[in-house]
């Protein structure tokens, strides 16, 4: 892995570097401590699962190495953390991997309990990350179907989920969303797919997802839903960064079979989401609204 964090508690990550580790850490314990044979060893914390992790080649490269990498301990490590097994058996820095939607993790203390505070104090922030990637506007009650789904389905225990991707793991969680009344024309390319291709539907005057109105004095029959599928990481190496990416389609039903009217690949840009917690909690753009409704969803399962 290519980051790293100083302690369990922090949210953010920085980049394995000698300079930057030194000046964050002071070369001082925990980080700096004796390892195996007679050498000092530097450990920091996993940002995805909360594992200890060391550093290597911070100051001697291993052979055919051009950079220093974090790799996963198999124990705990005196003032860094824990070792917990399954939280490091699921990490993708640990093991990419693709995960099945149905497969979950078995314990909730630890990194599903934190994942789920996260989600639910941030949820603002979660919910602008998922607006600006897929150029959205959500209402309110959308938002609340999103996270009743996400309840249902134990998204915060998948074992693809990490503390570094949990706004993308929510839309990946929350199965399919209705489209109907929610403000789409930022997206241009789906505005279009849906004009061109979508008879009886319109995008009013405000940028709104409708439906045509019929001789009858009815309305069209409207049912456009999106998705995010295909949930992949990859890395080319243990010292390389992880990328992780899924995909949004935009679906109809037509005489109860669906078709796909829309298409992007969705990149996860982990980077992102840290610089958006780390911002003051009373940050003068936060949407404590959207806090308040994950919190009276969610909030039981804490």
């Amino acid at each position: 892995m290519d980051v790293y964090k100083l302690r369990i508690e922090h949210t953010g990550s920085s980049k394995i570097d000698r300079d930057t580790f030194e000046e964050e850490t002071r070369c001082r314990e925990p980080w700096y401590q004796d390892g195996s044979g007679d050498k000092r060893s530097q450990f920091a914390v996993c940002p995805a699962c909360d594992n200890p992790i060391q550093l290597v080649g911070l100051y001697e490269l291993p052979k055919n190495l051009n950079k220093p990498y974090g790799k996963h301990t198999t124990t705990g490590i005196r003032g860094i953390g824990p070792s917990d097994r399954e939280a490091r058996e699921c990490c993708p820095y640990f093991q990419p991997r693709q995960h099945q939607k149905t497969d979950r993790k078995v314990g909730f203390e630890g990194t599903p309990r934190k994942i789920l505070m996260l989600l639910i104090e941030q949820f603002d922030r979660v919910a602008y990350v998922i607006e600006k990637q897929t150029n959205l506007a959500l209402s309110a009650a959308t938002l609340r179907g999103m996270l009743e789904r996400y309840k249902g389905e134990r998204g915060y225990m998948y074992t693809g989920a990490t503390l570094r991707n949990v706004p993308w793991i929510f839309a990946y969680m929350s199965d399919a969303t209705d489209l109907f009344g929610q403000r789409i024309a930022p997206n241009a390319a789906l505005a279009k797919a849906i004009s061109d291709r979508v008879s009886g539907a319109r995008i009013d005057e405000n940028g709104r997802l409708g439906a045509e109105v019929l001789p009858s004095g009815k309305r069209s029959f409207v049912d456009i839903k999106m998705s995010f599928i295909r949930h992949r990481f990859s890395r080319d190496n243990e010292a390389g960064a992880l990328r992780e990416s899924m995909e949004l389609v935009v679906s109809r039903s037509v005489k109860r079979e669906l078709e796909d009217i829309h298409k992007e690949l969705i990149e996860v840009d982990h980077n992102w989401f840290e610089r958006l917690i780390r911002l003051p909690a009373d940050h003068q753009n936060r949407r404590m609204d959207r806090v308040a409704l994950a919190r009276e969803v969610l909030g039981s399962l804490l």
